[in-house]
């Protein structure tokens, strides 16, 4: 958390401290400078010589953070952060852009009067959503992402698109209806790298909307044509 000298205005300040990863940062402010949405988080700028990057300040942390503290979070509460990532997310991929790393880790909150605001951020292993032409050899994209949020296609080293980040919404979205992290240990998963919905269900109360529920099923779908 830094203070700008002329502005007085509070950001946060993201520093590259290895010359190998200068040019995804570069990648990542290039991306974010194209972006401008209320649940993106936006960048402020950059320096190239003094390699690092200012963003703007989220005073809440993370959503992992958020459902891991004795806070109480209604389910109207609950439904709207997930809403608020839900809209990030398909505002970024309106651009053909997907994130490849979206977890509970990287959906800052904001805190304010009126409730919570969720904004979707680091963006650096986002990537253009690939097109592949009918006949065409297919390349898969590298295997990149958090692995507990990792669609099971990812991690066969499939080709995969922007249903991997579908995938991950839905594991947030467990997260988030469970109050559990989303390591294995504790959210239920099958051997194909799937949710266990069965098992799930057991961790939910009868209070969960129905239809907040099956949404988390259907973004954890094993299959990409069912997300």
């Amino acid at each position: 958390q830094v203070r700008h000298r002329q502005s007085g205005q509070i950001m946060v300040l993201k520093m590259n401290k290895l010359t190998s990863n200068r040019g995804n940062m570069l990648r990542e402010v290039q991306l974010m400078n194209r972006l401008s949405h209320p649940n993106i988080l936006s960048s402020r700028g950059a320096v190239v010589r003094w390699p690092g990057s200012s963003h703007q300040y989220i005073n809440g942390g993370n959503l992992e953070q958020l459902l891991d503290s004795p806070v109480p979070l209604s389910w109207s509460t609950r439904v709207k952060l997930a809403l608020d990532i839900a809209c990030g997310l398909r505002y970024l991929h309106s651009k053909g852009i997907f994130h490849r790393d979206l977890t509970s880790k990287n959906c800052l909150v904001r805190c304010e009067a009126n409730g919570y605001t969720a904004v979707v951020g680091d963006f650096g292993l986002a990537e253009k959503i690939p097109t592949y032409s009918e006949g065409s050899e297919k390349e898969p994209l590298a295997v990149v992402g958090s692995p507990y949020w990792m669609a099971p296609e990812v991690l066969r080293g499939e080709i995969y698109n922007e249903k991997a980040d579908v995938f991950a919404y839905g594991i947030i979205l467990c997260e988030t209806i469970a109050r559990v992290p989303a390591d294995p240990d504790y959210l239920p998963r099958t051997e194909d790298f799937g949710l266990d919905v069965t098992t799930f269900r057991t961790m939910v109360g009868i209070d969960c909307p129905a239809a907040f529920l099956q949404l988390a099923f259907h973004c954890c779908s094993v299959s990409l044509q069912s997300r």
